[in-house]
């Protein structure tokens, strides 16, 4: 393959004699090739031969199992989303990645994810404008858009995508809102209309993955500074390791929490820790404060 694409047009005659074998033997190579979709053309007669179809590469396939695993792996775990902003070739890319294996190791890997699998909870829905979100950002172009937020309702707003990350299930657009000035990060399934744009100033770019800490929701509110004392046994907890990433040790067994949240985001946290009981004590914001309380009363008047 590397010779091939080297130079991409040659015949069997050419190459038999550089690799000192028989044209027989050529000719049941590039059969092989060819099975395995690599796009070689033949042209018969005074000066032809063959050619690899122009601007095409080949992907290595010296790949170790671990790498072809790791590889199949993340591709399958985007696709368990409902939505995702690439092709459906997907399925067709990972069969041809084993087949491309040695024989032995296309074993291995099979005997390997028998025992390996991305299992959990995803949430349904629909974004429909994934695909325009992920051109645009591609294309380093502005995007009228109509949102349709959890906080303010919907509205009207050209930003600037800097691209797509996935999180809990959810696409969120990375992106430079205008009419705040400032970076967000928005919920792909709730764009309702996009709309490319021109006449406005190209904002510097900032990687998709700077984002996620900042994912709950959207970063169009005042953030508060959430800290909690958790017991030892929420320290081991997978929820809260899921929602705040990760719970620093206090030297006393149990551990402490440090984290930003948005302040449209204390309902979904005061439901989040009410759900770990004792376990955890919130000690800033009084406004996470209050609603753990209130929701706490709320439960309370059910039962009497």
């Amino acid at each position: 393959m590397v010779r091939i694409q080297a130079k991409p047009s040659f015949t069997s005659w050419e190459l038999a004699k550089e690799f000192g074998v028989s044209r027989q033997t050529i000719l049941r190579d590039l059969r092989t090739l060819s099975d395995r979709g690599v796009p070689l053309r033949s042209t018969g007669g005074p000066g032809g031969g063959y050619s690899l179809l122009r601007g095409w590469r080949w992907l290595s396939p010296s790949l170790t199992m671990d790498e072809a695993l790791a590889l199949i792996f993340s591709y399958e775990t985007l696709v368990r989303y409902p939505v995702h902003p690439f092709s459906s070739d997907g399925a067709s890319a990972v069969a041809k990645l084993r087949t491309a294996l040695p024989e032995e190791a296309a074993d291995g890997l099979d005997r390997l994810r028998r025992h390996v699998a991305v299992v959990g909870p995803v949430p349904e829905y629909e974004a429909p404008l994934l695909g325009e979100l992920f051109s645009a950002a591609l294309d380093g172009t502005h995007l009228k858009v109509v949102y349709d937020s959890t906080g303010s309702g919907t509205s009207e707003r050209v930003i600037f995508p800097f691209g797509l990350y996935a999180s809990r299930g959810f696409w969120y657009c990375a992106c430079f809102d205008h009419e705040r000035g400032a970076n967000a990060s928005m919920r792909a399934d709730r764009f309702l209309t996009a709309v490319r744009v021109e006449g406005y100033e190209r904002p510097a770019h900032v990687p998709p993955e700077e984002h996620w800490a900042h994912d709950a929701g959207d970063t169009e509110e005042e953030r508060l500074q959430l800290r909690a004392r958790v017991t030892e046994r929420a320290s081991k907890s997978v929820e809260l390791a899921f929602i705040f990433g990760s719970i620093a040790p206090d030297g006393c067994g149990g551990g402490v929490i440090d984290a930003e949240i948005a302040r449209r985001g204390l309902d979904y946290y005061a439901s989040r820790l009410l759900s770990v009981g004792t376990d955890v004590v919130v000690e800033s914001p009084p406004e996470l404060r209050a609603a753990i309380l209130n929701k706490a009363r709320g439960v309370a008047g059910l039962y009497g």
